[in-house]
């Protein structure tokens, strides 16, 4: 598996992403925004709360055998959960958390374990590298987000 290792990198790095992502950000910072979009402190909120679905998904994926992985509505959860208000540091450290767990689970495991499938109704069958990717993936791809809302772009 020549691409576990990078795909663990990958999924490791994403608490030093988000991390660097939120370096000096100010309160006024959290709040910015373009029209009809997530400010900072929903995005890193969204990527904490995504990660408690993450844990699970890869845990599920890794006890059972096949198992279907249950969709969420992020905007659903966006508006109920108080994500307009979310202290964006308290989230960081919530995801910091469980993604550096997860990541420890996932580093103990026999390479054939990331053939294991799961089964998502929306995006279909993949092997748990293929969702740990999906995963690093997403988490990369917010952190690169907020860095622009900070610069302007």
């Amino acid at each position: 598996m020549a691409n576990l290792q990078e795909t663990l990198a990958l999924f490791r790095n994403g608490s030093a992403l988000l991390t660097t992502s939120l370096e000096d950000l100010t309160d006024a910072e959290s709040t910015i925004a373009p029209p009809g979009k997530w400010n900072i402190r929903q995005i890193v909120r969204h990527v904490a709360d995504t990660e408690i679905v993450v844990g699970m998904r890869l845990r599920h994926i890794i006890a059972e055998d096949s198992p279907t992985l249950i969709p969420f509505d992020q905007e659903a959860w966006a508006e109920r959960l108080g994500y307009e208000t979310a202290d964006p540091f308290d989230s960081l450290a919530r995801f910091v958390s469980l993604r550096d767990d997860t990541a420890r689970l996932l580093d103990g495991l026999p390479d054939e374990d990331f053939e294991r499938p799961g089964v998502h109704p929306e995006r279909g069958t993949k092997t748990l590298l293929e969702w740990v990717r999906i995963f690093g993936v997403h988490v990369e791809t917010h952190a690169k987000q907020i860095h622009s809302l900070r610069a302007g772009t």
